[in-house]
């Protein structure tokens, strides 16, 4: 029997009462993304990314799902051309909702925020609101304090919509960056001084941060709701299956101890009670 013929038997018998449901081949698309998705063979721990995928594996163990690491534009190319594809990597956005549909969440992080020199924090205190996170639009508004940020990099609609005019203007207070693995030039570049502050993630900033030249991170005012994190799949027969199980699966990893684990090990010591509160309120929250 070929393959062909085997998956059609397979399918078939799947719509038997008595029988299991297909097992599918799935390529499991990932990026390297340090240290939520790390696939340095010296890293000392292992990523949430990858612990996240391992436990997708031993929980449908019915289906062949292998990893593909690829480079991020290249995952989101290879996504919309079609094909038995899924990840965890995808943020949720309507263009993305054309080739790919998206699971309940699995869990929640941080989003991008604000990263500076741990010793210019007194230079952003008349930017803070009560609760600590620095107001980006009156921030970008002066031009004494300057941004670097990455030319090829998405930070959210929300970001992105501040920070276009801006850069479409070549405004002083904000530069732009082109190199490869931009977010680790961004941070070098801000120990160096050569501006005063860049967005990322928290867990990018303690992953890149030097005993030499301190971080500190802040939430922003406008962008402070946790990401949702959300499986994804190709739309079509190919991931029915899989899509479905991941969009059961995905609620029961929301409050896992080991995932959780895994993301506070990269947040910074005053982020972590302010991360549990976020994520305790989102988690009861009827709109999650």
């Amino acid at each position: 029997m070929n393959k062909t013929s085997a998956a059609l038997a397979c399918c078939i018998s799947a719509l038997m009462p008595w029988a299991s449901a297909c097992a599918e081949d799935i390529t499991w698309l990932s990026a390297d993304f340090p240290p939520l998705a790390t696939f340095d063979k010296d890293a000392k721990d292992i990523g949430y990314m990858n612990l996240l995928l391992k436990q997708v594996q031993q929980a449908l163990p019915q289906h062949r799902i292998q990893e593909e690491v690829l480079p991020w534009p290249r995952v989101l190319f290879v996504a919309k051309n079609g094909g038995a594809y899924c990840s965890a990597m995808a943020a949720q956005t309507p263009e993305r909702e054309s080739y790919l549909r998206f699971t309940a969440p699995y869990g929640y992080v941080y989003p991008v925020g604000l990263v500076t020199r741990a010793e210019d924090q007194n230079q952003f205190k008349r930017f803070l609101n009560k609760g600590g996170e620095v107001r980006l639009r009156d921030l970008l508004e002066q031009n004494d304090l300057r941004a670097g940020v990455a030319g090829s990099r998405t930070y959210g609609t929300k970001l992105d919509d501040m920070l276009r005019p801006l850069v479409q203007s070549n405004a002083r207070q904000v530069v732009q960056v082109s190199q490869e693995s931009s977010t680790r030039s961004l941070i070098t570049m801000l120990q160096k001084k050569r501006f005063d502050y860049t967005l990322a993630y928290p867990g990018e900033a303690v992953y890149h941060d030097s005993a030499i030249t301190k971080l500190h991170f802040y939430p922003i005012a406008e962008n402070s709701a946790l990401l949702a994190g959300r499986f994804s799949c190709t739309k079509g027969p190919q991931t029915d299956q899989t899509f479905a199980e991941l969009n059961k699966l995905a609620t029961s990893f929301q409050e896992d101890s080991a995932l959780t684990a895994s993301y506070e090990r990269w947040l910074p010591p005053y982020l972590i009670k302010p991360y549990r509160q976020r994520l305790a309120s989102q988690l009861n929250s009827s709109t999650r």
